[in-house]
């Protein structure tokens, strides 16, 4: 089974159970219930909800949880939660995923085990609620647990936590097979995501390149997608100097290209046809399962989180686990280039010039600036191998982008405006934002080397251009192949809790584009 590090299970019902322990309904500003909430509970629920509302105890305040306790017939006490989604006129799928990890926070803090859930409505066509709630909520429960002791699972016990807890998410019967597909989706997508986030909370000294190839395999069986693993003698065959260096300070556990394929099956669309792969969609993830920095050793006060900086091809690898999950009709190859940044007397150094698999050579100025030098080549070959319809890299590149834009947005570069205007319109569906930074001649002018083609970095001065720039260089001149880069380096991890997200891995951009 894939860890998801969650102890969530979902049911569809048209009919509540007297017997759950919490029942939800939605309220907007203005003291409007959302949703067929009317239709769905009992009177004594909805008279518990207009009690709330008329006591200005509720007032649908985004991210807001209030509840009532009532006497079921049975005399065992329910719960009744009124969560907030703010305005009615911009309720949107993102308000509703908030106010679903609200909820999700709600029932842990009570120690419940049950809750029902009437989702609201929302009026973009194609767009569902129920989807929204499920997302919220199984992201805010992710809670990972893997090297947790005896000592932390006995006070677990004598808290009295629920181990598992049951949602379920109520639909009129005309809507219930809409809804129903909603929730599936939703939940798979979620639980790759938060598969993703397990992996990428694994410790250094569980996670490194070769491990990480066999867990990715593992997945790849389970969900049915085609796995190769690179070693680092087929990778210095091929002469992919970037990735080699990188790790060639690491012995016992040198440096993987871990490539993953979906591809759409043939099926007879109509008599004698049958429907081909068309080119496809590459995604590249950066996966330095831990960075020292290397020669250029980082500070040591933040190193531990460098756990993290493997949370590109996290992402990568929660949307091929999604798509392959969902049966989804595109053809996505995601390629992982992996390696550990060490110091030892192998390790690659200042001054050092590489040769990458294209032919580009690059003096190596900051062994910091690794991972552009372990993505270049997974590009550069990606691109020649499968000569795709259009390229996405996804990095914790640099704290340069973090300085810029914050904790909130990805920084995007690239050479094709669809691309990013695509990208961009997602965001209303997804949550995820984005700012586009340039990318022209001045910035690749800025990493000229005197003596190879490319330096791997110049300096601090618009780092994160540097790092787009330097990437330019993989991807063909002529721009045939649409390509866009993803700094993620504020977005893969948080330092505080979010609305469904806890503190340390998010690996959020890139995984829940397939809910669009």
């Amino acid at each position: 089974m894939i860890p998801t590090s969650t102890n969530v299970s979902i049911e569809l019902k048209s009919k509540l159970d007297r017997n759950v322990e919490t029942i939800v309904a939605f309220l907007s500003e203005g003291g409007m219930i959302c949703g067929d909430a009317p239709h769905l509970l009992d009177d004594e629920v909805m008279q518990s909800i207009q009690r709330l509302i008329e006591l200005g105890v509720a007032r649908g305040k985004p991210k807001e949880v209030v509840f009532d306790v009532i006497d079921a017939s049975r005399g065992k006490a329910r719960r009744v939660f009124l969560a907030g989604v703010g305005k009615a006129d911009k309720l949107d799928p993102e308000a509703i995923r908030q106010a679903g990890g609200a909820i999700a926070r709600a029932v842990r803090k009570h120690r419940l085990s049950s809750v029902a859930v009437v989702p609201p409505v929302l009026k973009q066509p194609g767009l569902s609620a129920a989807d929204a709630v499920v997302t919220g909520f199984l992201l805010a429960s992710f809670d990972y647990e893997e090297y947790k002791g005896t000592a932390s699972k006995k006070k677990q016990a004598d808290d009295k936590a629920p181990k598992q807890i049951t949602l379920t998410i109520l639909a009129t019967p005309a809507s219930m097979k809409q809804v129903g597909a909603a929730v599936q989706r939703a939940r798979t997508i979620a639980e790759s995501q938060n598969f993703a986030r397990t992996i990428a909370h694994r410790p250094g000294n569980d996670i490194n390149p070769p491990e990480l190839a066999k867990v990715t395999q593992a997945m790849a069986r389970e969900v049915g997608l085609k796995c190769r693993v690179m070693d680092e003698k087929e990778m210095k065959k091929l002469g992919m100097g970037g990735i080699l260096a990188v790790g060639a300070g690491s012995s016992t556990t040198p440096p993987r290209m871990i490539i993953l394929e979906h591809q759409i099956k043939n099926q007879s669309r109509r008599a004698g046809t049958k429907i081909k792969n068309p080119k496809p969609l590459l995604l590249v993830g950066k996966a330095i399962t831990f960075d020292t920095g290397g020669i250029s050793i980082k500070p040591a006060d933040k190193m531990g989180k460098m756990v993290f900086d493997k949370c590109g091809a996290m992402a990568v690898m929660g949307a091929m686990c999604a798509i392959a999950r969902l049966k989804l009709p595109i053809h996505v190859v995601g390629i992982m280039s992996s390696a550990e940044n060490h110091i030892s007397e192998t390790a690659y150094r200042p001054g050092d010039i590489l040769r990458m698999y294209n032919g580009v050579t690059v003096e190596v100025t900051n062994t910091d600036a690794e991972g552009r030098l372990v993505l270049g080549d997974a590009l550069a070959w990606g691109i020649e191998t499968y000569k795709p319809a259009a390229v996405i890299d996804l990095a914790t590149l640099t704290g340069g982008v973090v300085v810029a834009l914050g904790k909130t947005m990805a920084g995007v570069m690239g050479n094709n405006d669809d691309l990013f205007k695509e990208l961009n319109d997602l965001t209303s569906i997804t949550g995820e934002k984005y700012w586009r930074l340039p990318l022209g001649p001045e910035q690749r002018d800025q990493i000229k080397s005197e003596d190879a083609d490319v330096v791997n970095s110049a300096g601090r001065e618009g780092h994160p251009l540097q790092g787009g720039a330097f990437l330019s260089y993989f991807i063909p001149d002529d721009n045939s192949v649409p390509w866009a880069h993803l700094d993620i380096a504020g977005v893969a991890d948080s330092e505080k809790e979010l609305p469904y997200y806890k503190k340390a891995p998010r690996v959020s951009v890139c995984v829940r584009w397939w809910n669009g």
